[in-house]
């Protein structure tokens, strides 16, 4: 009985020309050979599966090859044989992850002085070299920097970042990348063809997209999938055999959500839990679907459709989703999703997470609209900053920065309860990015007895035994970090002035954030400050003005209501 030989291992490139995908790779390393230039040392990376150590091998044939080194080794001669056979002399391949300790290294090392049995060069291939110990890359250190002519290094690695630089600088490195879907789907239309597979284009392509750009990986799905099927090969049995979830699942669920159908969403997540269906790799395909979706919401479709390679009903479907919802609503579910799939693999029941995760994204209020409302309000807020309306009075604008008692009233948080929303949205979002820069400059703020804006100035207000905030927060580095980030948010100068308060200062003279005061503090408030201003203007002369206009000025500025008038 003749033993069967995977598919993989029987096409298995033979020629620098045989390699997909890394033509920027095989050409160097041809041109090397034709011009003498053969380096001591290369180093081969990139993902599995794309051609690391095949192209090794195949350079180390070009090298011994009885009519080389040639840029097309013959594959007949007894080297090309053995080498291809794995047991040449000469060409030693060595797993990193088995002999990573010093011990290995230096057992090497006294054998490398020796001559080339057969061929005309020496040549150590070591896969997963990134295994290796620091002890053991350091054994290598001075071989590699100084070794003897006929010796030649061919490091493979998925990992480069975890080789020593020592070792990266002292070789050429190659990078070889992910193969892209037409060219798999290429490799496994010849190898159907040649070997006669009763198999349609598109199970090759759905096998080349669950390949991820490794050939390799291609080509055993190609092997399981014929091994499976007696008959026709078709998408259907490809999807049976991989676990891959029909694109209608998704379109399905994808489709519950964007029409905020809870029940429909949750019916579809309890079908795939009868089904067995992994959850992890089940959130992952359906990130990328929905990527497909946003990618047709940015893009026209026949740019799209030549990006995935899309059946003609598959685009349609993605083009009703597509058209049914806006950008920001698929960005909000695809963050949904990442979080998920972050959580997902480290729990008994997977499910139930993106159970919770269907029912946040149909329950709840729309995203869009929610930003588009906090936008609107703080805009107004803005607005009213930069309009720099000041109240007029007999004797003129007040100055700016002047902190009377009367002032201390005239701040944009005031009771009119719209223009005090408006300051506690632009304020959380000073606190936030505060917090986010400098959290000791947070706990300044967060001690503050008061806090308002009046004339362009953020003021803020400290108790007495609050002394030591007030100037920490005054210092030049800290006033900086505040005036920097209220000029962002508020999109104008707004500068810090911070005061200590007065003992016998009244509480309802101050606007404090979140505070909430009846209609009586209020219109007491009203009637102090009307009888202060009037006081001011009598002892001055300066001012024609009536206690009535005085109050009704007051009332239109704080938003007051009148509940009793007494007569003198």
């Amino acid at each position: 009985m003749i033993k069967y030989q995977s598919i993989y291992r029987k096409w298995r490139p033979q020629l620098f020309e045989d390699i997909v995908g890394q033509k920027h790779i095989t050409q160097t390393l041809k041109n090397a050979i034709k011009l003498n230039r053969i380096s001591h040392a290369y180093l081969f990376s990139g993902p599995r599966g794309v051609g690391k150590t095949t192209t090794a091998r195949i350079l180390a044939k070009a090298l011994n090859c009885q009519k080389g080194p040639t840029e097309y080794p013959c594959n007949q001669c007894a080297q090309c044989i053995r080498i291809n056979q794995g047991q040449s002399m000469d060409v030693l391949e060595i797993d990193g992850a088995s002999n990573r300790g010093i011990d290995e290294i230096r057992e090497l090392r006294s054998k490398i002085g020796f001559a080339p049995a057969e061929g005309k060069y020496k040549i150590y291939i070591i896969d997963e070299v990134h295994m290796l110990t620091n002890e053991a890359f350091n054994a290598l250190l001075k071989t590699l920097e100084e070794p003897p002519s006929q010796v030649l290094f061919i490091f493979a690695t998925t990992a480069p970042q975890k080789v020593p630089k020592t070792i990266l600088s002292r070789c050429q490195c190659f990078y070889f990348r992910r193969l892209s879907l037409e060219e798999m789907v290429e490799k496994l239309t010849k190898i159907a063809t040649e070997e006669k597979l009763n198999i349609d284009l598109p199970s090759l392509r759905l096998i080349a997209e669950s390949a991820t750009g490794s050939m390799r990986d291609a080509e055993s799905i190609l092997d399981q999938v014929i091994t499976y099927s007696e008959k026709q090969v078709t998408p259907e049995v490809v999807r049976e055999i991989l676990g891959l979830i029909p694109q209608e699942i998704f379109w399905r669920l994808l489709k519950a959500i964007i029409a905020r159908d809870t029940k429909m969403g949750l019916e579809i997540i309890n079908q795939l839990v009868k089904e067995g269906v992994d959850f992890h790799k089940f959130v992952q395909d359906l990130i990328v679907y929905v990527h497909q979706v946003s990618l047709l919401k940015i893009l026209d479709k026949d740019n799209s459709d030549a990006i995935f390679s899309r059946s003609g009903e598959e685009s349609e479907k993605l083009s009703e989703l597509s058209n049914s919802t806006n950008i920001e609503t698929i960005l909000n579910i695809i963050e949904e999703l990442k979080l998920v799939e972050e959580k997902i693999r480290y729990y008994y029941y997977p499910w139930v997470l993106l159970e919770l995760m269907v029912v946040k994204l149909t329950q709840s209020e729309e995203q869009s609209y929610q930003k588009e409302s906090e936008s609107k309000i703080v805009n107004e807020f803005i607005s009213d900053i930069q309009k720099k309306n000041h109240v007029e009075q007999s004797t003129g604008k007040i100055k700016e920065g002047h902190l009377s008692k009367n002032s201390k009233n005239k701040v944009l948080s005031s009771n009119k309860e719209p223009k005090k929303v408006q300051f506690e949205q632009l304020w959380s979002k000073v606190l936030a990015r505060v917090k986010q820069e400098r959290i000791s400059l947070y706990t300044f703020l967060m001690a503050s007895n008061t806090v308002h804006i009046e004339d362009d100035q953020l003021i803020v207000g400290f108790l007495p035994n609050y002394l030591f905030h007030k100037e920490s927060l005054e210092k030049r580095v800290n006033r900086e970090i505040v005036e920097a980030i209220l000029k962002e948010e508020a999109n104008c100068e707004i500068k810090l002035k911070c005061f200590i308060e007065e003992d016998n200062t009244k509480k309802d003279e101050d606007f404090k954030l979140g505070k909430k005061k009846d209609k009586i503090e209020d219109s007491k408030v009203i009637m102090r400050v009307a009888a202060e201003q009037e006081n001011q203007i009598s002892n001055k002369g300066e001012s024609n003005l009536s206690s009535k206009n005085i109050l009704e000025k007051a009332l239109d500025l704080f938003g007051g209501t009148i509940f009793e008038e007494k007569k003198e």
